[in-house]
């Protein structure tokens, strides 16, 4: 009786599979089930890597909230997933503020290496790491993209947006509202004030600023940077970009800005041809593991 049950199992015609379509493409919001058949499709994640840090009168997590919203669009633009990254890489200049939460370099370079490690073996071999207006964060995924493809021969992707962004060319009006989309897209838009929220005494250094005339010698002569040279900042104000932003006159503007601000997003992604980054990728992945490890052997570092 068994077997003739077995026997009508094996006949029985099967159900087609019932999977709930994708509802976002964070990772961390998904089912098991939709992760799983996602991975049939493609094995691309994008992982924001950023900084809490004091940003004067605006949010704390922008450096952070800039490549979240950047990563968001990325994911959407290749047919990928993104998730959560590392929020408190190094602050750098900042650390003097009691917004700015202290990671170190190595630190932060040790955690996205665990999550790499883990992210591969969950089937993400595509790993793309984003930062945005985060000076410091080549520190941290820089370290991370060289030393494990030197060890697990796996090519990371880092996207440093402060740099990719000059190579098209925008006109300032195509990237204005790009920190408002950011922060819409990541459903957070109220974190930004609009005008009135501050007083001007709360806008500004509350005493004179110290001058540093050796950083400012060193400036001059292009030799600063957060790669360059170590440095902090002389008030906890005087951080670039918060006094200096131009803020909405109200919510409705707000709202409007944010929406302003997605739709620049959009059309930026869509200039970066991600899905043909992605497939040359996977052929310098197979290149790496088809003719550069037989070709060297054991000479290279790493896993054997």
């Amino acid at each position: 009786m068994r077997n003739v049950l077995l026997v009508l199992l094996l006949l029985a015609p099967r159900l087609p599979a019932q999977i709930r379509k994708l509802h976002t493409r964070d990772l961390t919001r998904l089912s098991q089930v939709q992760i799983a058949d996602q991975l049939k499709r493609s094995d691309v994640i994008f992982i924001p890597v950023g900084a809490v840090e004091s940003n004067e009168i605006l949010p704390s997590d922008r450096n952070y909230v800039l490549p979240l919203g950047m990563a968001m669009a990325m994911a959407e633009d290749a047919d990928a997933l993104y998730m959560p990254g590392l929020i408190w890489s190094y602050p750098g200049t900042s650390v003097v503020a009691s917004a700015g939460i202290r990671m170190t370099p190595t630190e932060g370079t040790a955690f996205l290496r665990t999550l790499s490690e883990s992210l591969l073996k969950q089937g993400f071999r595509r790993q793309v790491y984003v930062s945005f207006g985060q000076g410091p964060a080549p520190l941290t995924v820089g370290t991370l993209v060289r030393e494990f493809y030197d060890e697990r021969h796996v090519p990371l992707l880092y996207i440093n947006m402060d740099t990719y962004l000059p190579r098209l060319n925008l006109k300032p009006e195509q990237r204005s509202k790009v920190t408002f989309g950011a922060y819409h897209l990541a459903g957070r838009v109220e974190d930004i004030p609009v005008q009135g929220d501050y007083g001007p005494a709360e806008s500004a250094p509350a005493g004179p600023v110290p001058a540093d005339p050796g950083l400012q010698g060193l400036s001059k002569l292009g030799l600063t940077g957060s790669l360059a040279v170590g440095s902090w900042l002389p008030d906890v104000m005087a951080h670039p970009s918060g006094r200096e932003a131009a803020l909405p006159a109200n919510a409705v503007e707000r709202e409007a800005w944010g929406k302003e601000g997605r739709a620049q997003i959009t059309a930026i992604v869509k200039q970066m041809q991600l899905r043909e980054a992605m497939q040359d990728l996977r052929l310098h992945d197979e290149f790496t593991n088809k003719v550069l490890v037989p070709k060297f052997g054991s000479v290279l570092p790493g896993v054997k």
